[in-house]
C-alpha cells in the first residue's frame, strides 16, 4: 500500500504576463501548507514536483518550513505537469484580456466565484486559443490522461509498498487521477479539476492494484486562517 498525497500549487500569475510563478498569496498558501503538515507530524518518504516554476516553488517553500531542506531531495517529473494546452493558453490571456471585455469581466470575478474559471475557458476557446475540433481535444485529452497514468503507475513501481509520498502538481493532472479512481465521465473530470483550491490536498491509496480516495481538496491550513483571501482557484 503506497499513500500519494497530490498537493496542487500555490496561486499563480494568472492573467499576467509570465503566468507560471507563484503570487504573494501563493507563496503564503505554500508556506502554511507546509507549517500544517510540520505540525500534524506529516513526514514524506518522497517528494515529487512536475516541472513546472509553480509546482517547484510551492514544494520547495512547504518543505523548508517541514525540514529546511527546500529542494533538495525533491525529484521532479516533467510528466506531471499540467496539460500542455492549458498552460499555453494561461501564458497568452495576458494579452487577450486587454482586447477582450468579456474576459476582463470574468477576471473580476475568479476570486470569488470559481465558475469564471470555466466562462474564460469558453471564451478562449472562440479566440483559437485553444483547439476547437472535437478529435483533436480527444487525442489531446487521451495522451494527457496516458501521460498522468504513466506517472503515477512509474511512481508506485520506484516507491514500493508502506510508503508515503507528495506530489506538487496542478489541477489537471489530479482530477485525472481522481477520473482513474473514480472513473468519472470527462466532463465530470473537467469539473473537479475547477474545484481544486491552491494547495489542496487530494490523498488518494493504492492498494491491490487500484487507487482508492481517501481525502479531496482539502484547505485546513488555509480555513484556520480566517482569511477568506486565502482560499483561491488559480
Amino acid at each position: 500500500m503506497i499513500e500519494i498525497y497530490f498537493v496542487r500549487h500555490g496561486q499563480a500569475s494568472f492573467g499576467q504576463p509570465a503566468y507560471d510563478r507563484l503570487s504573494a498569496v501563493g507563496e503564503r498558501q505554500a508556506e502554511l501548507l507546509g507549517r500544517h503538515f510540520y505540525k500534524n507530524g506529516t513526514r514524506f518518504d518522497a517528494v515529487y514536483s512536475g516541472a513546472l516554476r509553480r509546482h517547484v516553488q510551492t514544494a520547495t517553500i512547504a518543505m523548508n518550513q517541514m525540514n529546511g531542506n527546500g529542494s533538495r531531495n525533491l525529484i521532479i517529473d516533467a510528466d506531471f505537469n499540467e496539460f500542455d494546452s492549458s498552460d499555453q493558453m494561461m501564458n497568452r490571456l495576458f494579452t487577450v484580456i486587454q482586447e477582450d471585455p468579456a474576459l476582463s469581466d470574468q477576471m473580476k470575478q475568479i476570486q470569488t466565484d470559481h465558475g469564471a474559471i470555466g466562462r474564460i475557458f469558453d471564451i478562449a476557446e472562440k479566440t483559437d486559443m485553444m483547439p476547437v475540433d472535437d478529435a483533436a481535444r480527444n487525442r489531446l485529452a487521451q495522451q494527457f490522461r496516458e501521460r498522468i497514468a504513466g506517472a503515477i503507475d512509474n511512481l508506485v513501481r520506484k516507491e514500493g509498498d508502506s510508503r508515503k509520498v507528495a506530489v506538487f502538481t496542478s489541477g489537471g493532472p489530479t482530477a485525472v487521477a481522481l477520473r482513474q479512481t473514480l472513473e468519472t465521465t470527462r466532463e465530470q473530470t473537467i469539473r473537479l479539476g475547477w474545484e481544486l483550491r491552491n494547495t489542496s490536498i487530494t490523498v488518494l491509496r493504492y492498494d491491490r492494484e487500484r487507487l482508492w480516495l481517501v481525502l479531496f481538496n482539502c484547505v485546513a491550513h488555509l480555513e484556520s486562517q480566517n482569511d477568506p483571501n486565502l482560499i483561491t482557484y488559480i
